[in-house]
């Protein structure tokens, strides 16, 4: 099997003297980049449910005529993909963010492109982002990667808190716990190994629409900032509409509540450019949108007033970038409003960037927007429909930024580490016994890491070889039930349709690692949810029970539908139902397919 690649510390620290040594003759000027982080997301395997690629919307205040948006994501189309709310589809596929295999994957991703860190869109303690937070923490310490966060503040003014701790039910109470929230920030993110430091200072983004400008006021002289560390600098999104005159777009230039955050510290940066073009013929699908001259316009108000101003001064200045946007994956959040910016082949990304580069020597950090908004169309993590396009647009420009050598050759490694560390999981289940490259792909990753690219490749095509020739040996058997009619229970009291295995079935499934796929038909009648089940020995029960989770879009007509059966979720018992079909749902031409793996 594969041989142990365990390097000597002298190795290691002479490796990583080498590369230090390597980026000071290019400069490093101190300058950073940073990405914004949406989710989260999960999947039925790892977590047992689906997140942010699931979504369900009534579109009919669009001018569109799209009425609604129904994003099944547990369902499997024909050409492989997941039925994901999103216009592009992940080159790795629909993934989990609490997967640590693919959050190397988008960390090393990302420090090959000469991204330092991520801002984890969060909203306060113990949210589900809180421990996308901590879990991204963790693997980014082994990558000297940094993460912060876009601290969405509206969310803890939303309901959403409230539902959480009902005590804090009162506007008041929510900026006290405002309070409890930035300092849980300081002593876990600004002050942990992984903060994002700029110029000495830790950094985040504040998106809004939450804490009052009065409000900030009475929360910051509560906080215990440690002495040890700078104070936070606050990145203040500043996002206003502008308008449309004479086929031009007018920025705004100024603006009251804004000065107002300046005189508090902050430092106005930019979200999202502006849509304020109405559709018409060229643009059809969406409610409104931007050319790439509108993006420039409204990015003119930053460098006049913020970048370039002389009666102005900030501990430090964030330019902002962003590579287009279609928000079809979620129509606004469920406002219904569709909203386009154009990609143009990647045009409209190298724009912003260049437009950012020629102030370049007022810019201390740039901000991307985003890593990973599926939903809102405008990720430039790699895509099946971009590839790795926008990495390489981030590669050239951020190194030009940073003042150092732009290496593309590690671009592509990622992706090949992860698709290994799979390959090495999969083949585990089958062959429990055998050493799956761990320890050479651990090393593979850390040369990533350390832009030893060429060392990289050369572990990686010997684990790739040895894993390739472990796959060889596995023995491949598939079976197919199809379901009877007759065979089928149905129970119209409690809306369930059950489905049975005879025994030898069940024997086999239990004895043999597999892949396995339900398929069938429904009428698409009514717009309720109906659910697949099995029974699980995983906790928590109430999640990994769910083999899938469908909504109807009364469509008023037979839709096929498939779905994967993960075996780490399904428990397989004699004289007990194997899968069950919950809701009000008509349902014919059942079968289900596996893969035997031994």
């Amino acid at each position: 099997m594969c041989k142990k690649h365990q390097f000597t510390l002298l190795k290691t620290c002479l490796l990583l003297v080498t590369t230090l040594c390597t980026l000071t003759i290019w400069g490093q000027n101190g300058k950073k980049v940073y990405a914004d982080y949406h989710g989260v997301r999960y999947t039925r395997q790892h977590d047992g449910q689906l997140g942010r690629w699931e979504l369900y919307a009534n579109t009919s205040n669009s001018s569109t005529g799209i009425k609604t948006l129904c994003y099944n994501a547990d369902l499997i189309l024909d050409n492989g993909q997941h039925e994901i709310a999103s216009v592009n589809y992940p080159l790795v596929g629909m993934q989990s963010n609490l997967d640590h295999d693919y959050l190397e994957y988008q960390i090393l991703s990302a420090k090959t492109a000469k991204i330092d860190g991520f801002f984890i869109e969060w909203g306060f303690m113990h949210h589900e982002n809180d421990q996308l937070l901590r879990v991204m923490q963790k693997v980014a310490s082994k990558y000297d990667f940094e993460v912060g966060v876009n601290w969405c503040d509206g969310w803890l003014y939303y309901d959403w808190i409230t539902k959480m701790y009902p005590e804090i039910n009162s506007r008041e109470k929510k900026t006290e716990h405002y309070i409890r929230c930035y300092q849980y920030l300081i002593d876990n993110v600004f002050t942990a190994p992984t903060a994002p430091i700029v110029k000495g200072h830790p950094v985040f983004y504040l998106f809004g629409p939450g804490a009052t400008v009065e409000e900030f006021k009475q929360v910051t002289p509560h906080l215990a900032i440690p002495n040890n560390i700078k104070k936070p600098v606050v990145l203040r999104r500043w996002a206003e509409w502008g308008s449309l005159v004479e086929d031009k777009y007018r920025p705004i230039t100024q603006s009251d509540e804004i000065d107002q955050w300046i005189q508090l510290g902050a430092v106005p940066t930019a979200w999202l450019p502006a849509r304020v073009r109405p559709r018409d013929n060229e643009f059809p699908f969406w409610d409104q949108y931007a050319t790439q001259d509108d993006l420039i316009e409204f990015m003119k108000p930053f460098r006049d007033s913020v970048w370039i101003n002389p009666q102005k001064s900030y501990p430090l200045i964030s330019g902002f970038v962003m590579p287009g946007m279609d928000n079809r994956g979620c129509a606004g959040w469920g406002r219904g409003h569709f909203f386009y910016i154009p990609r143009d082949k990647g045009k409209s990304y190298e724009k912003m960037w260049e437009f950012n580069l020629n102030s370049r020597d007022a810019l201390d950090m740039i901000f991307i927007a985003s890593w990973s908004d599926y939903t809102e169309g405008h990720e430039i993590e790699p895509t099946q429909e971009n590839g790795n396009r926008e990495l390489l647009t981030t590669l050239k420009y951020a190194s030009q930024f940073k003042e150092e050598e732009a290496d593309s050759t590690g671009l592509s490694l990622p992706l090949k580490l992860f698709q290994l560390r799979k390959l090495a999981k999969f083949l585990y289940h089958s062959r429990p016994e055998v050493d799956f490259c761990a320890t050479a792909l651990d090393d593979a990753a850390r040369y990533i890491s350390l832009q030893a690219y060429d060392k990289a490749k050369k572990v990686l095509e010997e684990a790739e070889a040895e894993l390739n020739s472990i796959k060889k040996e596995i023995k491949t058997r598939q079976i197919t039930i199809t379901v009877n009619e007759d065979d089928l229970q149905k129970n119209k009291t409690d809306q369930t349709t059950t489905i049975y295995f005879d025994n030898e079935t069940i024997n086999l499934l239990n004895e043999h690692h597999y892949t396995g796929y339900l398929s069938f038909e429904y009428l698409d009648e009514g717009d309720n949810f109906f659910m697949v089940h099995s029974e699980t020995d995983r906790d928590p029960k109430d999640l990994f029970s769910v083999v899938a989770k469908i909504k109807k879009d009364n469509q008023k007509c037979w839709k096929k539908a498939k779905v994967a059966l993960y075996k780490e979720n399904i428990t397989y018992l004699d004289d007990t139902p194997a899968l069950n079909i919950k809701g009000d749902v008509d349902v014919k031409n059942i079968s289900v397919t596996y893969d035997l793996y031994k």
